[in-house]
């Protein structure tokens, strides 16, 4: 039973599912594929000098991930890391135009609004019940932002402002 997921340890994101006989060989072929990646984006570099920019980063975060490594980790352990992963940055001031810009992209998710704010989510999710959340303080006049999960109150703008 493939019980076990093979993440990076840089970026927290998942290469494969294996069970614990194949822990090492998954670990390897991941290494492997992150090695071929490494060597692709350095033959790039060198052949595709008008996007040597875009594969200087994804170098950079490639050799990020040898670095760091792999782990096996269950499916439990993994929630919990794309949680705090995902919902441990602050709200960050926005603009006006961003907050219209987010509201009218695609359509809102639990809108709300009383006479203190006005929020809502983006309706497509970037990790399972983790959407970006906007809001605007009408009090202030401020516009914010902050990835938070629709299924958890806690995680809220305005449980993290204190509006």
């Amino acid at each position: 039973m493939k019980d076990l997921l093979i993440i990076n340890n840089a970026f927290k994101d998942c290469f494969t599912l294996c069970d614990k006989s194949q822990v090492e060989e998954s670990i390897s072929r991941a290494r492997q594929t992150y090695e071929q990646d490494k060597a692709l984006y350095e033959d790039h570099l060198v052949n595709y000098p008008n996007m040597a920019e875009h594969w200087k980063k994804e170098l950079a975060k490639t050799k990020k991930v040898l670095k760091q490594g792999f782990s096996a980790v269950t499916w439990e352990q993994f929630q919990q890391i794309q949680r705090e992963k995902w919902l441990s940055k602050k709200a960050k001031k926005i603009t006006r135009k961003e907050y219209y810009y987010a509201f009218e992209v695609l359509p809102p998710l639990h809108w709300v609004q009383d006479e203190r704010c006005s929020m809502f989510f983006i309706g497509e999710p970037t990790y399972a019940t983790f959407h970006q959340q906007y809001l605007w303080d009408k009090t202030t006049n401020k516009y914010y932002s902050a990835m938070a999960d629709t299924q958890d109150r806690t995680t809220w703008i305005d449980r993290l402002l204190g509006i």
